[in-house]
Order: C-alpha cells, then structure tokens, then sequence
C-alpha cells in the first residue's frame, strides 16, 4: 500500500505548497511511483508549482443540499423568508426565490412551507480533476466553489482519487499538500495518513499556528516532523522553534534558507529543486526530502 506524507503548516504563506512540490518532484525523478493530491480545496495551487498538465478527468462533487422553489406552488406567503435565517430567501413578484450562494440547506423553509412548494436538492459544489504533469505522474486537485462549504468532503473525495490511482498503478508514496490552519480540510487530509511535515517559518504567528496544529496531529497519533523555512530571518524565533521541536519529540527535519531563487522558480512554474538544484535552498530541500525518505522508509 502506498504511503501517505501529508504537507501542511498552522498559517498561511510559510512556504508548504515549496515543500510539497519539490518532494512530489524529487520522488518521480528518483523513479518513485508517485501521486500528488492539492487537498486546500479553498485555495489550490500545487499544480502551477509543477507546470500544469494535462487534463485527464473532471468530476462535479456535490457538497450540499439547497432549498428549490417551485413556483407553480408558492402562494407567495412569505413564511419561508420569515425563518431563513441566512437571508437567502426574498419575495419577487409575489414569488418567493432563492439565492443559492446563500443558501446553507437547513430545511427550515421546507418545514414551514403550507403547500409543499419548497424542497432540498442536491447541490455541486466543486470539482474534482486529474491531470497529467510534464513529470509523467497524476495530480488530483479538489476546488471548491465560490461561496460554498463542506471542504471536509471535497479534501476526502480527492484522497480518495488518488488512493485509486494509486491502487490502479501499483504506486509506492502519495503525497499531499493540505490546506494551512486547523479546521475540516485538515482532519480530513490527514486522517489515515503515515506521516505530517509541519512547515513553519520562525515568527510568532506562525509558531502559535504549528503548536495548535501539531496538538490536532498528535490526537490523531500521526508521526510527524518540521521544516523551518525561511530560518535565517529570525535567530531568536529558530531557536524557540527549535527548542520547542525537541522539547516535544518531534524531528527536526531540516531548514531552509531565504531565496530570491524561490520566487523566480514559482514565475516558472518549476519547483525550486528543479530550477536550480545547486542552489542552496534546493540543496535544503533535497537533505529534506532524503531525511523523510529514511524515516518513512525505516
């Protein structure tokens, strides 16, 4: 069975979405069999850090229920809008009408409804797709739609994707790159997984989000490890970080230096091992990389 390395970080803009790409690229150049899975639904980018692909499945994933007026029925006496307390609902025309974007399908207008004109349909709220990349493996990206929730699901249909793909190809490591914070998208990407890489720049924001995200980590008994990126804008904040890292048993599995060249790979679309791997955060990244092999390996 394939092994899960699931990348994610408790805020924003740490450098995750870095990380994931390079160890999805470093694996298939070491002839890994690999899949890459984009679970930051909200947000997904990981297919630009690798150059795009080719198109080879799209799927509408339906995420929720929504309230449908049918307007031969509705009489036009406003109960509906009077419960909805989400403000989706409105009178046009003696009619009353929904607004989808709004709607959080509750059923209360359904309940309340005195001629059975209001019902609950399935709703898609995003797509799930595979494409080829130029590396020749499979990324499956989860997007959901504007407006819409339930991104708990759509991060487990797309695990679920590639654990297939997987399973098909007789594939050896899938890697993950999850959505930042601690909410649905996480538990969902990280349930089942084999093991986290906690990305982490050294500022106080970013350090309080890896200590809450490393608590929901260590309820799931999930081993895990961290990479400090960006270490050298802050000695003092490195070195609580890392004090913090051994003072709770977790490996510290490298750190990455500030680099212009991490911009200029992005603008490119390559992963940064791959513009320039003599460089010294390629080089970082590469010592990362070959360090979780060896543990998940071990």
């Amino acid at each position: 069975m394939a092994k899960t390395i699931v990348v994610l970080s408790g805020k924003g803009g740490v450098g995750k979405t870095t990380v994931s790409s390079s160890l999805a690229y470093l694996y298939s150049k070491d002839g890994t069999g690999i899949v890459a899975v984009d679970a930051d639904v909200d947000a997904p980018d990981l297919e630009y850090f690798l150059g795009g692909g080719k198109l080879v499945k799209q799927v509408s994933i339906e995420t929720s229920d929504k309230a449908f007026i049918d307007p031969s029925k509705c009489i036009g006496c406003g109960r509906c809008v009077e419960v909805c307390i989400y403000g989706a609902l409105t009178m046009h025309g003696g009619k009353a009408k929904v607004e989808k974007i709004m709607c959080e399908g509750c059923g209360s207008c359904m309940y309340v409804c005195p001629t059975d004109a209001v019902s609950l349909e399935k709703h898609s709220g995003g797509l799930i797709t595979v494409k080829e990349t130029r590396y020749g493996f499979k990324i499956v990206t989860g997007r959901i739609s504007l407006g819409e929730h339930n991104s708990g699901k759509m991060v487990s249909v797309a695990r679920t994707e590639a654990y297939k793909i997987a399973q098909a190809e007789s594939l050896d490591v899938i890697v993950v790159d999850g959505a930042p914070g601690i909410g649905c998208p996480i538990i969902a990407s990280i349930t089942g997984a084999d093991y986290v890489v906690a990305v982490v720049e050294p500022t106080k924001l970013s350090y309080q989000g890896l200590t809450r995200l490393l608590e929901v980590v260590e309820h799931f008994k999930i081993r895990a490890g961290i990479v400090i990126n960006k270490y050298d804008i802050s000695d003092e904040w490195t070195g609580r970080i890392t004090a913090y890292t051994m003072s709770k048993g977790y490996q510290l599995l490298g750190q990455i230096p500030l680099s212009h060249e991490v911009v200029e790979a992005m603008s490119q679309m390559v992963p940064p091992p791959e513009y320039n791997p003599r460089s010294k955060v390629s080089k970082s990244i590469t010592g990362i990389y070959r360090e979780i092999r060896r543990v998940i390996e071990a």
